[in-house]
């Protein structure tokens, strides 16, 4: 039986415990790569998926080297080996880090979107989906550099989120407690935005910063700068807050200025 990953000290997320070779590949839900630009590679590709008639949603990663994911911290460099620089920054792992410490918590349902546990996807899964969506594709094999020949795609599966708006029923006052409430966690999102939102869960986190990480390590940064990372999320959705406002309000005028017209 597969193990809980990463494997180092801090949170682990386990397996999905369905039977992943009874997958059905409904649906693909992004990004489309074929509007993204030559060098943007995505972290990850998102399907509707069904497994022994439970639907589900799948994001499968792709991959990138440790030259694409080691942070520059001069010299500091000495202290960053390829272990902790790929278990807490590649995105696969990011992401299960912090969907670990919520299961561990069991929060996840609570604060973001409920998860079922990671897979690692054999061959035949990898060829099916593919194949059933590669016109939507336009980076190959999944971002696969020559030390990842023969390794297996890798995936975290989640509940299906059927809300097509970014907010839901939530209210603001209730998604900015939820980014405190993970802040408090020692989960730090560090990509709060409308499209890592869906019915007002973030459900995003492969560039998490989760507790104990490098990134708020005193030996390698400063206090200014751990503390603007900590302070980043919410600040970031404070932002988001503010354009929603401006949005409804345009709206609104908008509307108002049309019922004058027809008077």
């Amino acid at each position: 039986m597969a193990d809980m990953i990463p494997h180092m000290r801090g949170p682990k997320l386990s397996p999905f415990r369905g039977n992943i070779e009874n997958i059905e590949f409904e649906k693909f839900l992004g990004p489309d790569e074929r509007h993204l630009s030559s060098d943007d590679i995505p972290h990850g590709r998102v399907f509707q998926i069904r497994i022994d008639g439970i639907r589900y949603a799948m994001k499968i990663f792709n991959f990138f080297s440790l030259d694409d994911i080691r942070p520059f911290l001069p010299g500091a460099d000495h202290l960053l080996t390829d272990h902790v620089v790929r278990y807490q920054l590649d995105p696969f792992y990011a992401e299960c880090r912090a969907f670990g410490l919520l299961v561990e918590n069991k929060k996840d349902d609570l604060l973001a979107v409920r998860c079922h546990g990671y897979a690692f996807l054999s061959a035949a899964v990898e060829h099916r989906v593919t194949k059933q969506f590669e016109e939507h594709f336009a980076i190959a094999d999944w971002n696969r550099k020559p030390e990842d020949n023969g390794r297996p795609l890798r995936a975290i599966i989640k509940d299906y989120i059927p809300f097509n708006s970014v907010y839901g029923r939530k209210k603001f006052s209730a998604m900015r407690s939820n980014i405190q409430k993970l802040n408090e966690l020692g989960i730090y999102n560090m990509d709060i935005r409308e499209r890592n939102y869906r019915g007002g869960r973030l459900f995003d986190f492969s560039i998490a910063i989760t507790s104990p990480h490098i990134s708020l390590s005193v030996n390698l940064r400063s206090k200014k700068q751990i503390d603007e990372n900590v302070r980043y999320d919410l600040e970031c959705f404070q932002e988001l807050e503010e354009d929603e406002l401006q949005r409804k309000q345009s709206l609104r005028a908008a509307s108002q200025a049309k019922l004058r017209r027809r008077r």
